[in-house]
């Protein structure tokens, strides 16, 4: 039966608190990765040529999901997730999904950035060395893709309504755009070793 409440019944109950704290957590952990890769004196200069090649030595700020992506997208996404838990719906089978997923992905992203194959960057400057901002980013870019798809396992289910839905499909959609900006702008092109 539709009531006068109708909307307010179906809502997630938004907190700015959730979103703000979301979002100063995210901004402390970026700021740490930013400093371990500032202090980094091993680095090469960043845009410098990466030895064979013509393609440039990108940095944190050179990329788009992490300059953009993870400063607003992932905080938007990771607003649903948080709300999700508070509320309860994030139950002891999306807690095992969460942890091995989390697992996988920093294993699998450590494994393949190790390469040789692997175009050096600030997280991993040469074939089989991680630098300190490469160790710290993997398990964020573990825990950030399986919180994504924490939230969007509840979102069928009917655990997500009003602004914290909008405020994480909004987030969703950004990084999308981010990405899409890394394949053109070539930071994701793989490694082009000059005869």
């Amino acid at each position: 039966m539709l009531t006068d409440n109708f909307l307010e019944d179906i809502a997630m109950e938004f907190s700015w608190m959730i979103l703000a704290v979301v979002f100063g957590g995210n901004l402390v952990y970026l700021g740490t990765m930013f400093a371990a890769q500032q202090l980094d004196k091993s680095l090469p200069p960043r845009h410098s040529l990466i030895p064979g090649t013509k393609q440039k030595f990108l940095y944190m700020q050179d990329w788009y999901t992490m300059k953009y992506g993870d400063v607003v997208a992932v905080p938007l996404i990771a607003n649903v997730f948080v709300h999700l838990v508070i509320n309860g719906y994030v139950n002891v089978v999306q807690w095992g999904i969460f942890a091995i997923l989390s697992l996988i992905l920093a294993v699998t992203g450590i494994s393949m950035c190790l390469t040789p194959e692997h175009k050096p960057d600030q997280g991993f400057p040469s074939a089989g060395k991680a630098s300190i901002q490469g160790w710290l980013h993997m398990p964020y870019f573990g825990v950030g893709w399986s919180i994504g798809t924490i939230s969007l396992i509840n979102w069928p289910l009917g655990h997500i309504h009003g602004p914290v839905l909008w405020l994480g499909l909004s987030g969703g959609a950004f990084y999308l755009v981010c990405l899409v900006a890394e394949f053109k702008s070539g930071n994701f092109d793989p490694l082009k070793k000059e005869p």
